[in-house]
């Protein structure tokens, strides 16, 4: 006799919008970008002016957690063989962690902060790339391609080509595409840009009174500065044939870049230093 199946709610959820969208595009044409505005954060365009990407030593590795059951140790934030340290998305998704959600005054997530049950969704995926979007060190943690949706949404994103996912990315080109950021970052931010496609999707006028804002303090900001510097310092110290400290944003990082080649740690520390530059 077979195990019962059992359906979890969430799929159901989940279900119902991919079908309900997909099946009958006419009936629910407006949903997705209202569904978007009501449940997804995203950051403000100051911190995009600012930090365009806010992790820029960091690259995506989702085979990094290893599997105990296969004997797989567990690698998270070791450095991979181009030094970048190895994520599976959990520094991201707790990036925002402690900062306020400014939303619609009376809404229910004004003024709270995120629950467990979001997810840091990258907008875009495939790219004018050889990798996808998390797997590209500029793109990983480029702001215009981070959203943080309820875990059920943010599924329905990850749909190649689906009405939701090419809604997202149209509204994150409208947010973000316009601004202007720092002279030492316009080559870097008009890297990114070129490797994800242009919507393929027209979407209302956005009121940004309409969406959901984190707001990062001074503190989020001195943070991304004493991180990337805690990496610059490292590999300069390493170039020069010196000694680094026991922990270098983990201690599993300090002690895996030295491993690395000489020829990589020094290209990372060029690509690194422009973002070094912050005022």
């Amino acid at each position: 006799m077979s195990p019962t199946r059992r359906v979890h709610g969430d799929d159901l959820l989940y279900r119902f919008f991919q079908d309900a969208l997909e099946s009958h595009p006419d009936l629910f044409a407006a949903v997705p970008q209202l569904l978007i505005s009501t449940t997804g954060v995203w950051l403000p365009l100051e911190t995009y002016r600012r930090w365009p990407v806010l992790l820029p030593w960091v690259v995506r590795d989702p085979k990094c957690r290893g599997n105990t059951r296969r004997g797989v140790p567990d690698q998270w934030s070791s450095p991979d063989a181009r030094g970048y340290l190895r994520d599976d998305n959990s520094l991201v998704k707790s990036l925002p962690r402690a900062l306020d959600v400014r939303g619609q005054r009376g809404s229910h997530i004004h003024g709270a902060r995120l629950g467990t049950e979001f997810v840091a969704a990258h907008i875009w995926r495939v790219v004018e790339h050889a990798d996808l979007a998390s797997r590209h060190p500029i793109l990983n943690t480029f702001v215009p391609n981070l959203v943080w949706l309820p875990q059920q949404v943010a599924k329905l994103t990850d749909r190649e080509g689906s009405i939701v996912q090419r809604t997202v990315q149209a509204m994150a080109y409208a947010l973000y595409r316009r601004e202007p950021v720092p002279d030492h970052l316009h080559d870097v931010v008009e890297e990114a840009w070129a490797m994800l496609p242009e919507p393929s999707i027209g979407i209302d006028p956005l009121v940004p009174g309409d969406l959901n804002w984190f707001q990062p303090t001074e503190r989020f900001y001195a943070t991304r500065v004493a991180r990337l510097q805690a990496v610059t310092t490292a590999l300069e110290h390493l170039e020069r044939g010196e000694p680094i400290v026991e922990r270098v944003v983990t201690r599993r990082y300090a002690a895996g870049l030295p491993t690395v080649s000489a020829d990589a740690r020094h290209d990372l520390l060029a690509h690194l230093r422009a973002f070094a530059e912050h005022p």
